[in-house]
């Protein structure tokens, strides 16, 4: 019968420092590094430190996560926290966009109006008053807003909503991209809007269709304290362009007229650029430079409450 022999260590059993695997503590060593380095290269005092740092058991607790409490904010400060994320303080300026397929629209900046009032976006050349700035280009900066706040939770939704649209005023490139933010923006927020300048009427069939049915959106903003028209709507004079400006949006003229009380209360929120209601009159009357703008204003008024009575 085979005997087996039984083999002993010729030297002895290395001993190792015992690992306790922990969190240590901030202030403890970190002494990752010396894992790597060979047993037999540590010296005494780095045994030593390692075995220790080791076999320690902290008795510091791990810090809780602190969330702001944004939400215990006064009222006041977190007003400010919106505006600040929401408002531009130069406005919004929109512009019809089609993206994948659908209309909408996109933020863009004022386009540059040469020394004959037109500006060239595509192909086509539209008109537009000397108030928009000489200097304004297409490259300058857009800042960049936070409307991602709105996302948090409804609470922040419910407060931050009507500072986004009733603290901004928006300008739409023209009739067709009016319609498109209109549409895509929703009732409610409609309904919050303060402040819209229209710079394009349309003209052509394809844009002149979408005349009437922006308007008709607009009626459920009832809230607007300025409609600024900053672009020709007709030539002919003040009761021309008064008639085609109720034949386009007498849905928004009765809307503001019921909510407020008064059926020609839409009137006083009408602005229109300088220099519109004068210009029109020189394509059938002669006598164009005898007429001032207030008294011009005052026809397209007059005309104007004339239809809605």
């Amino acid at each position: 019968m085979a005997t087996t022999a039984v083999t002993t260590r010729a030297y002895p059993k290395r001993k190792r420092a015992e690992i306790s695997y922990h969190e240590s503590s901030s202030d403890e060593v970190e002494v990752d590094d010396e894992y790597a380095a060979s047993d037999e290269k540590l010296t005494a005092r780095s045994r030593k430190k390692l075995k220790s740092s080791h076999t320690a058991v902290s008795t510091k607790t791990l810090p809780k996560r602190n969330i702001f409490p944004f939400t215990s904010l006064p009222a006041e400060l977190k007003n400010q926290i919106y505006a600040l994320s929401l408002i531009d303080p130069d406005g919004i300026f929109l512009i019809s966009k089609t993206k994948q397929y659908r209309r909408t629209i996109q933020r863009s900046v004022p386009y540059t109006v040469n020394s004959s009032g037109y500006y060239r976006r595509s192909r086509a050349y539209r008109y537009q008053p000397q108030s928009l700035p000489l200097n304004t280009s297409p490259a300058a900066t857009i800042p960049v807003l936070t409307p991602n706040v709105l996302l948090l939770n409804r609470a922040i939704y419910a407060e931050a909503q009507p500072i986004l649209y009733a603290g901004n005023t928006f300008a739409v490139e023209d009739t067709t991209a009016m319609h498109a933010f209109l549409a895509t923006i929703g009732p409610k927020n409609r309904a919050t809007l303060t402040d819209l300048t229209i710079k394009g009427w349309g003209y052509t069939k394809a844009h002149k269709a979408l005349n009437h049915p922006a308007f008709t959106l607009l009626a459920g903003a009832v809230n607007l304290t300025r409609l600024h028209i900053d672009c020709q709507i007709m030539w002919g004079g003040p009761k021309r362009i008064a008639k085609q400006l109720y034949r386009d949006g007498f849905h928004w003229l009765e809307a503001v007229g019921a909510t407020k009380g008064r059926v020609d209360a839409a009137i006083e929120l009408i602005e229109i650029s300088e220099g519109i209601l004068t210009t029109s009159y020189g394509y059938i009357r002669s006598q164009s430079d005898d007429v001032s703008a207030e008294e011009a204003m005052e026809e397209f008024r007059a005309a104007l409450r004339r239809m809605l009575h």
